[in-house]
């Protein structure tokens, strides 16, 4: 019976803790933001203090340094934004011509069966001036709310760098007698988390990296806006690779009108990418993460509903960390395993 009621709250526990991820959702996303990033950082903070750099040194110049990325990745937005509207225009006209060549070539192979006047008539308002300034109000409106989320993340992330080095010993004051297992625990999550991000984040920038030379090399516009996105979206499992597809193809349909040229372009991107998430990705990562399938898709679809696409890009380390946590919960211990795979299974799975 204890043991049921017990279940029970835990349960309930879990139901309150996600309905407040969803409520508090712009003070937590910063923090796990700068969680994740901290977690990466430890092992170059620990490599620094083991070569004697002066501890006093090393927190304002890792600090400087990532949040410096975080401002030019900031910079790179706005200015290919910048350069959009400029030629909005020219974007508009580009997309109305082949709108229009599209829907002749589909009534010409029908006979006329089709009528796609209507049809045309509601895309092609899609690019009209109002829906740019719209889109641009947009824009601003969303860089003026990250502002304030980047100052919290920037506060968040200097205090968890400074504190993660002695976790150790607050780990232990915290625990007491089970210090030794919160500390186990901690550290799986560290390690899995750590080992994640930075095999990720390195191939997502050399995807990123080949998408913008392949845009260069067939002259198309905002060359490394789209490398940029392809780095970013990537993180999304799944789906990323096929949306860092569409935005740089998309562009090279307005912008070209060679057909084989833009089928050229697509294949070269697919082909990049393909490699990439289907070969290189699972052979690098190999089993350290052992997620399902399943639970993949489960965390992509349950972080991208609290947070959204955010949340996708952390659903896979987010449920890594959960997976950790409910194997230290004797009745949760059944949903870590239902997450992963068995011992044997493990060896034969890619994730």
């Amino acid at each position: 019976m204890d043991s049921t009621i017990k279940t029970i709250l835990l349960i309930f526990l879990f139901v309150l803790v996600f309905y407040l991820l969803s409520v508090l959702s712009s003070i937590l996303l910063p923090l796990v933001l700068a969680f994740l990033l901290a977690v990466m950082f430890q092992p170059l903070i620990a490599l620094l203090k083991k070569i004697k750099v002066p501890s006093f040194l090393i927190l304002p110049a890792v600090s400087i340094i990532t949040l410096a990325f975080i401002f030019l990745i900031l910079n790179i937005i706005y200015q290919t934004s910048t350069d959009m509207a400029a030629q909005k225009d020219y974007i508009a006209y580009r997309f109305q011509s082949k709108l229009e060549g599209f829907f002749n070539w589909i009534q010409s192979i029908s006979g006329g069966a089709i009528n796609t006047d209507f049809l045309y008539k509601q895309i092609n308002e899609i690019p009209k001036s109002d829906w740019f300034s719209n889109t641009a109000g947009s824009v601003a409106k969303s860089i003026s709310s990250f502002t304030g989320s980047f100052v919290m993340f920037a506060i968040y992330y200097i205090v968890l760098l400074s504190g993660m080095s002695g976790y150790k010993k607050y780990v232990r004051y915290v625990g007491g007698d089970k210090s030794s297992t919160l500390l186990e625990t901690y550290e799986k999550v560290q390690k899995s988390v750590f080992s994640y991000m930075i095999i990720k984040t390195l191939l997502n920038l050399a995807s990123g990296l080949m998408v913008t030379l392949i845009c260069l090399a067939f002259g198309v516009k905002f060359a490394v806006f789209w490398g940029f996105i392809a780095f970013l979206v990537i993180y999304i499992p799944s789906f990323g690779s096929i949306i860092a597809t569409v935005f740089p193809v998309l562009m090279a349909i307005i912008q070209f009108d060679s057909f084989n040229k833009i089928l050229l372009f697509f294949l070269c991107i697919f082909v990049v990418l393909l490699i990439n998430g289907s070969i290189i990705e699972p052979k690098v990562m190999g089993i350290r993460l052992r997620l399902n399938t399943v639970t993949v898709i489960f965390g992509l679809v349950f972080w991208g509903y609290l947070w959204g696409i955010p949340g996708m890009m952390l659903s896979v380390p987010l449920m890594v960390i959960l997976k950790l946590v409910f194997e230290h919960f004797p009745t949760l211990s059944i949903v870590s395993r239902l997450m992963g795979y068995p011992e044997k299974e493990a060896e034969k799975v890619k994730v």
